[in-house]
């Protein structure tokens, strides 16, 4: 006993659709995570060598980062 031919081509089916559907979610997920801003020390790190902020200041907020990150 086994699967009709017909039975084959809907299981074939099932498959496509979900690996498409796999990849769709994929791709949402890699544009969202594209379009994220900047995380918080990236942008300390641009602020420092702009001269917004100065070394002390960067320090600071950078350990104060990691603490919230932990």
């Amino acid at each position: 006993m086994g699967m009709t031919p017909g039975g084959w081509w809907l299981l074939f089916a099932v498959f496509i659709i979900a690996a498409i559907a796999v990849g769709a979610l994929l791709y949402v997920q890699l544009r969202r995570e594209a379009t994220v801003e900047p995380d918080s020390l990236e942008t300390l790190k641009q602020q420092y060598a702009s001269g917004e902020i100065d070394e002390t200041e960067l320090e600071t907020r950078a350990d104060r980062l990691l603490q919230y990150e932990s």
